[in-house]
Formats: C-alpha cells, structure tokens, sequence
C-alpha cells in the first residue's frame, strides 16, 4: 500500500466520494467506506442535546456491535428536521446497503454542514447509486474521501499507523473534518477510522471511548460543541491476528497505535480552526487530580482572552492565572508556577525578575506556530493536556457570513 494511503490502508477496505449537488460551491459532498466483510463497529457521539438525525441513526445501527459500511454527506447536517429528517437518514442507510449488497442497518450515517435545511435527498440517493460501483483503494480514492466530507475545514485530515501484533501487521486509516464549532465535548468533529484487527466489538468500543476522552476531547477552537459530532471505527479483522476478547499486551498495542492516530487528527483540527494561525499545548502538571487537571486546561483551551494573547503573541501569563482561578480546580496561590516556551515567568504565585534576553526568548516564541503554555499547581500529580488555537479576526468574518 502506498505511503500516502489511510482511510484504506487496512486490508478490506473500499472508499471513495464525489460531487452530488448539495454544495452550491459544486465541491465534492458524499462518501462511502465500505469493508469488504462485516466489522466489529463502534461509535462515540456529541452530548448536544439537539443532535441531528443521522446521529439518532447511527447509534442505533451501531448498539449491536457491528457495521460495514459508512455514508456521509457534507453541505447539510440533517439537524432540527423532525421525522423526514430521520426517513431522509433512514434512506441514506437503505440505498447505500441495497447498492452494496448488506443489510441497511449495517450502514452507518453521518450529515456535517448548514443546521436546520432539509436533506435534497433525490440527489443524494443519485450521488449514492452512482457512487457504489466507484468504491476503490489507493491513495486517490482516500483523497476523495477525505475531501468531500470537509466544510469550511481548508485542508483534509488524514492519517495512517500500522504495528505488529506477532507475525502478523495491523494497519489503522483514519480520516476527519472540523474547523469550526470545536469544543472538548465529544466529539466536536467527524472522524471515520478503519482498521483490518480482529477486535471483539465490546472491547473495541472500550477502547474508542478511553482514546476519544485524551484526543478529541482535549481540543478547542470556539467552545461550541456540534449537533453532529461522531467518531466512527470500522474493525474487519482481516489482519488475521487471533482475535482480542480480552485486556493484555495486543489490546494494549491496538489502543496505543489508535491513540497515536487520534492525537494526530485531533491536532489537524486545532491547526485547521477557523481564521487560526498558531496552535497552543496548554500542559498542566502538579494538580491535586487528573479531574482538576482537565479542568485548568480545558479552561485555558476555551479562554477567549488566551486565544487573543496568543493570536497578538502577547506574553500576558496573567490570562493563564485567570483561567486557573475561575477553572473549579483547587489552586494555592503560594503554590502556583507558570511558564511560556519554558521560559518561566510566574514563580510561587508571584512574577519572577526576567532578564532582557529571557524576555526576549518568551517573545521570540510566542511568534511560533506552536506556542507551550505550562501551568504548575504543585498540590499532586494531576497532569493533563490540552490543544487550543488563536482567535483572529478570520473567525468572525467566516462565521458572520456562514450562510450568506
């Protein structure tokens, strides 16, 4: 398989998408990825509470543990339609299983764009009829998979690991879309994984949810979380490794290489957000727990005055002891230390004295692409962390004319 292969790197696996007409634009709008042979299956989706129809879907499709196909459309997310929002998934479902030749409940469905506009699903069931015979491995089918699932995203997001368990190679393919609306709330994106290990479903399940809470989870851009959000994994088992039905060292090697993947989407998002021109790690250490550790970073990922420091490549640490005081987590102000690029700058809760060329070291590195911002409690062992990006004035001008 060829370097640049992910979402079919895994034995098994067919992709593709096209153009259907739901875009104005005429950009590339629905995908299919299929496995050759039935998968153990498993999803994570958005806690929104108004979640779209395909979400609804989904979920049950996926309660049993087993799926082979997935379908997604992008330029409309199917969410506030009522029951032909969920006849329209439904639909979604049944073409794409009669035109591949499984059950529709087999078929996952995902929709990602406007909120609150019906599905123009005579072109859909079109684009899906025309797009089943088209199905193909190799890095041109994963471009177009890749592309056609995206919004105001500007690049595709795509990955692909592969390890050994025994003899035996073990590949994982992951694509994803998101830029805006991104917030730690699962999943605040979409992401389709497949994989050719042979994984019991209640395991591979397990083990998306724990993978899910460090990578998806831990990214911000605006603090909105999506009516949309799902985190798809496909399983066919056709590795051929003995199949995992049980916690040791393979699980653990699976869980390791998709937690590898995952991480490397999540930071596509962030680098990806909306107008954003630099990253930020928000790393948190000495916390009284892990629960208090991801309540700093998550309130430092989420601070719109940290955004706009980072966006200014301004070295205003006062920003990071705001966040850290209105977090929730317990702090002891004595205790607190602070620092930028390891630079630091706030020493037992006071200002340290910089000299000129370490202050001009912390400047020189808030310029970077990828700022580190490191938040010390010194109460424990809590540690955690957390990927933001600036806040431009980008961010406005694309949401102010979304849909205009």
């Amino acid at each position: 398989m060829a370097k640049s292969s992910n979402i079919t790197a895994a034995k098994g696996f067919r992709a593709g998408g096209l153009t259907c007409g739901i875009k104005a634009s005429g950009k590339p709008d629905l995908v299919i990825i299929a496995s050759d042979t039935p998968c153990s299956a498993a999803g994570v989706f958005t806690t929104n509470k108004m979640p779209g129809a395909p979400v609804v879907v989904s979920k049950k499709h996926v309660a049993n543990g087993t799926a082979q196909a997935i379908v997604c459309n992008s330029g409309c997310s199917n969410v506030c339609t009522g029951q032909q929002g969920i006849a329209d998934a439904l639909t979604m479902c049944l073409q794409t299983g009669q035109h591949l030749g499984i059950d529709p409940s087999d078929v996952l469905v995902c929709s990602t764009g406007v909120i609150g506009h019906m599905l123009p699903i005579d072109k859909i069931e079109a684009g899906i009829e025309q797009l089943a015979t088209k199905l193909k491995r190799g890095p041109q089918a994963d471009a177009a998979t890749a592309k056609a699932i995206l919004t105001t995203d500007l690049v595709p997001k795509t990955a692909h690991v592969y390890f050994k368990i025994g003899s035996k190679t073990v590949h994982i393919g992951g694509i994803a879309k998101g830029s805006g609306m991104i917030a730690p709330n699962m999943a605040t994106m979409l992401s389709f994984i497949t994989t050719d290990i042979a994984i019991e479903p209640k395991l591979l399940k397990q083990v998306l949810k724990r993978v899910a809470d460090i990578s998806y989870n831990r990214i911000s851009v605006d603090e909105d979380t999506s009516t949309s959000d799902s985190v798809m994994i496909l399983a066919n088992g056709q590795a051929g490794n003995r199949i995992i039905n049980k916690p040791g060292k393979n699980l653990d090697l699976f869980e390791e290489a998709l937690t590898q993947l995952c991480k490397d989407l999540a930071y596509q998002i962030v680098k990806d957000g909306e107008g954003a021109t630099r990253v930020y790690r928000a790393q948190v250490s000495g916390a009284a727990s892990l629960k208090d550790a991801n309540l700093i970073g998550k309130t430092i990922a989420n601070s719109p005055l940290v955004k706009t420091a980072v966006h200014g490549c301004d070295p205003n640490w006062g920003r990071l002891v705001m966040a850290v005081g209105r977090s929730g987590a317990k702090v002891k102000p004595e205790k607190l230390d602070i620092a930028i690029g390891g630079t630091l700058l706030c020493k037992g809760g006071q200002p340290t004295q910089l000299t000129k060329a370490q202050l001009a070291k912390v400047e020189k590195h808030m310029k970077t692409k990828e700022v580190i911002l490191s938040v010390n409690l010194n109460l424990g062992k809590g540690e955690s962390e957390w990927l933001g990006c600036d806040l431009s004035r980008e961010y406005i001008t694309i949401n102010a004319d979304y849909t205009t």
